[in-house]
């Protein structure tokens, strides 16, 4: 760990020695536990782990910073088997983050219900994160005041996801703001901003629904990239997930061929290798003129390009 990083971080960094390649975060002033996995080690926890708890599976950052996630809760005692059962279930994670309380007061599966939900409508929100979960997680038998408690808790989770490198948004560019509450909504943590964008509260406030994702949708299709040139019928692609290879070609309309069919969308044709859903953007690479290269990363080089055209020219 970088030891800028370890000296910014509100966390005690500890690798006990009976848990080599666990890499565990606490706070002087939390009950929180957290672990950083990696998948290699998920079969080798130690049964502390066997506990109430969440789970965010983490798929490796690309060149533009964009990364997948997975989230998830367990039951009481089942932590660590969940971890072991993803390792047969989801091949696109190199990594995970588990969160428990300590043993003395452990989390109730109401609350790792409402903090899973919550977790989900913070990072379905982030600029770049794209989630593997198909429907959001649901669980409203938490307590309206046992819930502000547990708002605690989001802070040193996002934090640990920063601290390995899992951002959700890019780096705002510094300029100076025009007004009072421009400049301190610069300093507010991005996963504060988008809780506060998450659940709404209406009329005595005994309602909170999960607010629709505001995340910047990719209007980008493949067949904007073979119209812009970066890509050119016929192309091969190849999956990046190494447990189920796979071979696809590019239609000269932007469709995807695999097994003798044609998918209209990335996703469909990821989903027809896993028999699971998967983000096509990162499922699948592709040869250019450059080499082989990630579609999420060709499609990046031409959303730039996008934002450097005149706006005359748009």
């Amino acid at each position: 760990m970088d030891a800028r990083a370890a000296k910014a971080s509100p966390f005690r960094v500890t690798i006990p020695h009976a848990l080599n390649g666990l890499l565990e975060l606490r706070t002087d002033d939390s009950v929180l536990r957290l672990a950083v996995v990696e998948r290699a080690y998920a079969k080798n926890l130690h049964d502390i782990w066997d506990v109430t708890g969440v789970y965010v599976l983490l798929d490796r950052p690309d060149g533009t910073g964009a990364w997948g996630a997975y989230v998830g809760k367990a039951a009481p005692g089942t932590l660590s088997n969940r971890l072991r059962t993803h390792l047969r279930r989801r091949d696109h994670w190199y990594r995970a983050l588990l969160v428990r309380r300590v043993t003395e007061d452990p989390f109730h599966t109401s609350q790792v219900g409402w903090l899973e939900g919550c977790l989900y409508d913070i990072l379905v929100r982030a600029d770049l994160v794209h989630l593997h979960n198909g429907n959001r997680p649901q669980d409203r038998t938490l307590h309206l005041d046992d819930q502000a408690g547990m708002t605690d808790y989001l802070r040193p989770i996002f934090s640990a996801l920063h601290l390995i490198g899992h951002n959700l948004s890019l780096p705002a560019p510094v300029r100076p703001s025009r007004s009072t509450r421009a400049k301190n909504r610069d300093h507010v943590p991005p996963y504060e901003l988008l809780m506060s964008e998450t659940t709404r509260a209406t009329g005595d406030g005994e309602d909170r629904r999960p607010a629709q994702s505001t995340k910047a949708r990719h209007k980008t299709t493949m067949l904007d990239l073979i119209q812009a040139g970066l890509l050119q019928p016929g192309a091969r692609l190849y999956s990046t997930a190494t447990p189920h290879p796979a071979e696809a070609t590019l239609n000269s309309d932007g469709s995807i061929q695999y097994d003798g069919k044609a998918y209209e969308y990335l996703s469909g044709a990821g989903k027809a290798v896993t028999e699971y859903d998967v983000n096509g953007w990162t499922f699948w690479e592709i040869e250019t003129s450059k080499g082989i290269r990630s579609l999420a990363s060709v499609r990046a080089e031409l959303e730039q390009r996008r934002k450097a055209r005149p706006a005359y020219e748009l």
